[in-house]
């Protein structure tokens, strides 16, 4: 098997930072080629300019033996190259059918006029979810699906555009194990069919399961590539960071102190009937299910986004039958989202206002922000955080592990006590990840308690005192870290008793 897809020598610069410096990169027909590299390293940038969004300052790229230089997205399509980005780009109103076919619906003539063939596009985009193994209607509205459900339809949209080249970016952020595994099975009847794809990820263990070469870039540069199965995975990190990181779950065993939440019977839209646990001063207590047992839907009720509930959340032992984002503010609770920036920053300003837009009154004076102090107060937790960027660097201008550090930094604004994390590591590289891992360790060293909502089982189980199994909006089990295995979280998040 040839090289179907080259690119040589590709160099791109902005703003006279060199971003990518010399890259030669191919992957061949019908393989699964990762790549892989620290936030920044350059890898999407790459991948951008396949999907047209870039072009090179210089160097040559070829498909199939012709040498073509892809000029927008829309070139980039019409060459069967499709990507899926990390983000859903769908559009959440539209159901299934009209998504996968938005903008090239197929048409049948008939005497006068051309119509929309809707029965054709139906039939294929059904032909495609049964071919899937998704017992999901056609019909069905993109917002009514699960984050993983949006992504299969995602991939069902490039293979019908007839993609010959898929590039998936961080396909599995925020999927669980059993979405993962059906993403898997997907992506090896995809190669069969001959389609070149191309798998960015951090998830070292998943390159393992489903790739069959790995490329690292580091710093604008192409480090390694090699066979997975000649791999050593542990020297793969390793050069990826460009540092030993050997300890890649650095929980700290901290003493517990009294109880700072607790729920007790809490029933919300007929689910998490009777639902009852609590969390103490100091502990990490993590929440994990499948796709759909309820664990982002329970941590919004706790913060108040989704309600009445029935039942009672007692917070510091203060009752509270009924809870909103305000109630929760003032009673310190903080939400941290991990899925995307939308919920999290705004992607247009820069990270001075991100973090002290949290807290006003702690920047203001006499009903006025005080500039020197709003600076003051950023930079502080800049330095803290670790965050490599000026305190006005626009957020969406940062890689995606320095948007994370900007949330936190937003979150630790707050003062709060209680924090809701909700998938606090989802696409990020693993030097960022042990980054995230040790501020929650800072904060239960100072006392405060973080609730951790995750499907990544290796990092619930790495960073948890207790964890939490979910089953269609009731809790199933309860483990202590030692007790915890993938294995038994699997078993009970799928229903066992």
């Amino acid at each position: 098997m040839g090289n179907f897809l080259e690119m040589k020598k590709i160099t791109k610069t902005f703003n006279e930072n060199v971003v990518l410096d010399q890259i030669d990169f191919c992957a061949d027909k019908g393989q699964v080629h990762a790549i892989i590299g620290e936030n920044g390293a350059g890898k999407s940038t790459l991948m951008k300019m396949l999907a047209g969004l870039f072009q090179p300052d210089s160097g040559e790229i070829w498909i199939d033996g012709n040498r073509v230089s892809i000029q927008n997205p829309k070139h980039s399509q019409e060459l069967g190259i499709s990507m899926i980005y990390q983000e859903i780009r769908l559009f959440p109103d539209l159901n299934i059918t009209e998504n996968v076919f938005i903008r090239r619906e197929p048409i049948k003539n008939l005497k006068w006029v051309r119509l929309i063939d809707w029965e054709r596009a139906y039939r294929e985009t059904s032909q495609y979810l049964s071919d899937f193994g998704l017992d999901i209607h056609s019909k069905r509205l993109i917002k009514t699906l699960s984050i993983g459900q949006q992504k299969f339809v995602e991939i069902i949209k490039a293979l019908s555009q007839n993609a010959n080249i898929i590039i998936m970016d961080e396909p599995t952020a925020a999927l669980t194990e059993q979405e993962i595994e059906s993403l898997f099975r997907v992506i090896r009847d995809i190669k069969k069919l001959g389609v070149t794809i191309i798998y960015i990820s951090h998830r070292i263990e998943e390159i393992q399961k489903i790739a069959d070469r790995v490329t690292v870039i580091r710093d604008g540069q192409i480090i390694q590539t090699c066979n997975v199965e000649d791999a050593n995975i542990n020297e793969i990190v390793k050069v990826m960071a460009g540092k030993d990181l050997a300890d890649r779950y650095p929980k700290l065993k901290v003493k517990l102190g009294k109880e700072a939440l607790r729920v007790e019977k809490l029933g919300f839209n007929g689910r998490f009937l009777n639902t009852s646990f609590d969390v103490k001063k100091g502990e990490i207590l993590g929440i994990t299910g499948l796709s759909g047992s309820g664990r982002r839907t329970l941590a919004k009720v706790l913060f108040g986004v989704h309600g009445p509930y029935e039942g009672t959340i007692f917070i510091n032992g203060k009752p509270f039958r009924t809870m909103t984002p305000h109630l929760a503010i003032t009673n310190g609770l903080c939400y941290v989202t991990g899925i995307g920036t939308d919920e999290g920053l705004i992607s247009n300003a820069p990270i001075t206002k991100n973090i002290t837009l949290a807290n006003l009154k702690r920047v203001s004076r006499a009903g006025f922000i005080d500039k020197e102090i709003e600076s003051d107060s950023a930079k502080d937790l800049i330095d803290r955080m670790e965050i490599t960027a000026g305190e006005q660097e626009i957020v969406d201008n940062l890689s995606g592990g320095k948007q994370k550090k900007v949330i936190f930094a937003k979150a630790l604004f707050t003062n709060a006590k209680i924090f809701i994390i909700d998938e606090p590591t989802a696409g990020i590289d693993i030097s960022s990840k042990i980054d995230i891992y040790n501020i929650m360790n800072e904060l239960v060293l100072s006392g405060a308690s973080v609730i951790m909502i995750s499907s990544d089982l290796s990092e619930v189980i790495g960073m948890c005192d207790r964890v939490l199994v979910m089953y269609n909006g009731e809790i199933r089990k309860i483990f202590n870290k030692e007790d915890a295995s993938q294995e038994q979280i699997l078993y009970y998040a799928s229903g066992g008793k």
